[in-house]
């Protein structure tokens, strides 16, 4: 059962979380945001020294390490990241909750252990490939083709849009064969493979985003990840996942922002007074920590229902939704609040606004996001509204 009693264990990782992050990635988030350096080398020491990857030997502990860490720990020390980076947790969760997630799942235990447990140490990183340049939204109407060919496949295509394409050492992508849409692992190096520049975007500038190429790019059936043909249905699964922890994103950006506007609402004065006095201004800091409460809410229940191991996709989706829309609204209102300080880079909220902005679109847009859920009150009979009453997870608990 869930309960607001945080742990003391829970506590302290969110401590740890803040810290070094406050301290060790805070000094260079301009340079990561102006591309001058990616952020691996920070993530790296963020997984060793904040959450003991060096203690993941082999695939027993990374397994243990993963049933010991519950749902809000993980969702405690993910605002705390994005409180001051949300392209650093990005680019950590593409590797760790994307790509690692997707070999943990449908992986062989030797998959695991070459792939998996190098991600989680840190040791690798880690590209999750779906997208492409006319396969966004319509999953299945994907290009990329992978042709059986005696015990390999041959794969063509190209992936667009890839978190982390452009460094990652493993990467998961997905392909239509003969059966249907197949999931694979391949690695950097492999001959035929091969990734384009990092994208010049708007936001979540920290993190590198690119392409990916398969020009005739021959791997054993061993790199099949999973059966084939079941690809679409993992891809669901990592789906469900990545909307399930995308709250954690925009709840620290609506934190930081709000912190960041109501501190300077109390410094900054006009008319003889800190415009805090204002009530046009308490209205828009009010608005805010609405939108951010019921962020917190919709979290919380999406942790309840993953421990219960109950469906979580109307809900994943819902709280995504919700959540990207309410970061990008709070951003702008602290800009707002902030006036021409707000648009500059110097006062930061609006690069948190840049960053939000993202996932409105990622992960499934909130078009998609509407329409899966207009698509359970269709059902046959209607889906139940009450998501405490949702089904087994059809995926399992992971």
């Amino acid at each position: 059962m869930f309960s607001f009693q945080v742990t003391p264990e829970q506590k302290l990782a969110r401590e740890m979380a803040r810290k070094f992050m406050r301290q060790e990635v805070e000094p260079h988030v301009d340079k990561l945001d102006n591309h001058e350096m990616p952020p691996y080398d920070l993530i790296r020491r963020f997984l060793k020294e904040v959450q003991g990857a060096d203690e993941i030997k082999n695939l027993g502990d990374l397994e243990a390490a993963a049933a010991e860490q519950d749902f809000i720990t993980r969702a405690l020390v993910s605002i705390e990241v994005a409180k001051v980076c949300p392209a650093f947790a990005l680019s950590l969760g593409a590797s760790l909750e994307l790509a690692g997630f997707a070999l943990l799942y449908a992986g062989s235990r030797e998959q695991k252990e070459r792939y998996a447990v190098p991600i989680f140490r840190g040791d690798s990183f880690g590209a999750w490939g779906l997208t492409e340049p006319e396969a966004g939204s319509d999953v299945q109407g994907m290009k990329s083709t992978a042709a059986r060919d005696g015990d390999s496949y041959v794969l063509n295509g190209a992936k667009t849009f890839i978190t982390n394409a452009p460094y990652a050492d493993t990467l998961v992508v997905y392909a239509k064969a003969p059966a249907g849409i197949t999931a694979f692992v391949l690695e950097r190096g492999m001959k035929g493979l091969s990734t384009g520049k990092p994208l010049d975007k708007m936001g979540m500038r920290g993190s590198p985003t690119g392409e990916i190429f398969m020009e005739d790019l021959r791997v054993p059936a061993s790199q099949r990840l999973g059966e084939e043909g079941k690809g679409f249905y993992y891809a669901l699964a990592n789906l469900n996942h990545e909307r399930a922890h995308t709250p954690c994103l925009m709840i620290g950006i609506m934190e930081r922002c709000l912190e960041d506007a109501a501190a300077y609402a109390k410094t900054r004065v006009q008319f003889g007074r800190p415009i805090i006095q204002f009530q046009g201004v308490q209205f828009m800091l009010g608005r805010m920590w609405e939108k951010l409460l019921g962020s917190y809410a919709h979290l919380w229940m999406l942790g309840q229902m993953h421990e219960q191991g109950l469906d979580i996709a109307a809900a994943a989706s819902a709280a995504k939704l919700y959540s990207t829309e309410c970061a990008t609204a709070v951003a702008l209102d602290a800009i707002q609040i902030l006036g021409g300080y707000g648009y500059m880079r110097e006062y930061k909220v609006e690069r948190f606004m840049r960053d939000a902005k993202l996932m409105e679109i990622g992960a499934g847009t909130s078009q998609i996001q509407l329409l899966i859920l207009a698509r359970m009150l269709m059902k046959d009979p209607p889906a139940d509204l009450n998501p405490l009453f949702a089904g087994p997870d059809p995926f399992g608990k992971k």
